[in-house]
């Protein structure tokens, strides 16, 4: 799969009988074969949290993914459309960890004090799997097909109620190169960040691992996202040459930013 992957070839199904536990075990066989292409683990991810409609590759509860160095890019990278074979552009959130005692953290406001930044944070999944044969443990063991991640400057945060309400009720928008909104949205309704956080922590912990500064943590789909290529059940192929995902309220002079530029 990890030689499928970095070949971009379709990845084989992985239809073993075996636990989610022993599906994320081999997600992290996956991670130390990729090392040396890809580097080391740089964060953590999660998905299906959403109140969007489920997921049917992903465990019910959600799933837990791994960050590698090499998938991060800064904020402005170009991507051109052979550098995936069936990628979408999506809108995401992420945190970065400033304590340890996030690994004990019980109440919101502890979790919000062990987390340094918010991170503007958009990704482009690559799910090339061969079609006919995903399955939950496939979709885990492949590290949910994360391909490349974009990051924009952090922005600090205060541990208090009001940045909870904030992030709870965040506003966002897509726009493209020439400043035309694609879409728009709150987290109000879709997901409460720190819950998220909260799953992710408490998911790594059961598992035998912690969390340390500096490590990102992502979210998940915000519920913005536009297929690059032709042909996907997604919808029609994004034509523009920019996905520029802006967050409204946490600077009191402008938007927080992630860009990904898109050759044509």
């Amino acid at each position: 799969m990890a030689d499928d992957y970095l070949s971009f070839r379709e990845m084989q199904g992985f239809n073993h009988d075996m636990s989610l536990a022993e599906a994320y075990r081999w997600q992290d066989e996956m991670a130390r074969i990729m090392s040396p292409t890809m580097g080391g683990i740089a964060g953590y991810k999660a998905g299906g949290h959403d109140s969007g409609p489920g997921f049917p590759t992903f465990p019910p509860e959600g799933i837990r993914g791994i960050i590698l160095e090499g998938m991060m890019r800064p904020s402005g990278t170009r991507v051109g459309l052979e550098q995936f074979r069936r990628g979408f552009l999506e809108a995401d959130i992420a945190f970065r960890v400033g304590d340890a005692s996030i690994n004990e953290a019980e109440t919101d406001l502890e979790l919000l004090a062990a987390l340094d930044a918010f991170i503007p944070f958009a990704e482009i999944p690559d799910p090339l799997y061969e079609v006919t044969s995903r399955s939950i443990n496939g979709t885990i063991v492949a590290n949910m097909s994360t391909r490349m991640s974009f990051t924009g400057e952090p922005v600090p945060l205060q541990s208090n109620a009001d940045t909870i309400e904030l992030l709870n009720n965040l506003e966002f928008a897509v726009l493209d190169e020439n400043d035309a909104v694609i879409q728009s949205g709150t987290l109000a309704g879709w997901f409460q960040p720190l819950t998220v956080v909260r799953w992710l922590r408490d998911h790594l912990v059961a598992a035998g691992k912690t969390l340390e500064p500096g490590d990102l943590l992502s979210l998940g789909n915000i519920g913005i996202i536009r297929q690059l290529h032709e042909g996907s059940p997604r919808g029609p192929a994004y034509t523009s040459k920019q996905f520029r995902l802006e967050y409204y309220g946490l600077y009191s002079d402008g938007p927080a930013i992630v860009t990904i530029n898109i050759d044509r």
